[in-house]
């Protein structure tokens, strides 16, 4: 599990590309993240100072899509194979296993998740709340962590190429591989050691957990 994230920092050290930044851009950022966790869509990149934006853009913080949508990570502003919904608002779509599993932590509620297995393709659907706890955990599914091998196109986004290998798998599909994969609860673990920084930034703009779902 430890492996597992130290492997992910390494291939994408989000967190130390965002914390040496100055305070202007993290707060950009934060405004952003806190904009997503807040409304559920993406924010738009008309509504942000140039400069920072472009800046966080560069460093694969965000993602803006042709349409002036912004995504950062976990959120993603074009449709995924993992759907997150929490009751309050629409569905949103998270860049990966890994980032979906993050999200009932930024969102302080429980969620449900909706996608496939990446090998035989069966439905995968059921709860998660921020601190782990899934009334379906025996048949919860797992995690597989590819392209975690210091191979990653370094010019290729984390959400086009690093995601595409962080994937949910079915129990089934689960036994029968020896990659690197992670059960539920240790998936979330090494999910929210990864993000939980954003939630120090939006802290420290105070944006703090009272203002936030």
């Amino acid at each position: 599990m430890e492996r597992g994230l130290q492997n992910l920092l390494r291939e994408f050290p989000l967190q130390s590309r965002v914390m040496n930044e100055p305070e202007p851009v993290q707060k950009i950022y934060a405004e952003i993240i806190r904009f997503w966790v807040l409304h559920a869509h993406p924010p738009l990149a008309q509504n942000f100072p140039e400069i920072p934006l472009q800046r966080l853009r560069m460093l694969d913080a965000v993602a803006i899509s042709p349409e002036g949508l912004i995504g950062a990570y976990p959120f993603s502003a074009k449709e995924t194979p993992i759907r997150v919904s929490n009751g309050k608002h629409q569905s949103i779509f998270a860049m990966c296993a890994i980032d979906a599993l993050a999200i009932p932590f930024l969102w302080n509620a429980p969620i449900e998740i909706e996608s496939a297995c990446h090998d035989c393709a069966v439905a995968i659907k059921w709860g998660l709340d921020p601190n782990g706890d899934s009334p379906d955990i025996i048949g919860a599914p797992y995690v597989a962590m590819g392209h975690l091998d210091g191979k990653t196109c370094a010019e290729q986004p984390a959400c086009s190429g690093l995601c595409t290998g962080i994937y949910f798998l079915c129990t089934a599909c689960a036994r029968n591989l020896t990659m690197a994969i992670y059960p539920l609860q240790e998936a979330q673990y090494i999910s929210q050691m990864f993000f939980g920084f954003q939630v120090a930034l939006l802290q420290k703009f105070q944006y703090l957990q009272g203002d936030l779902p």
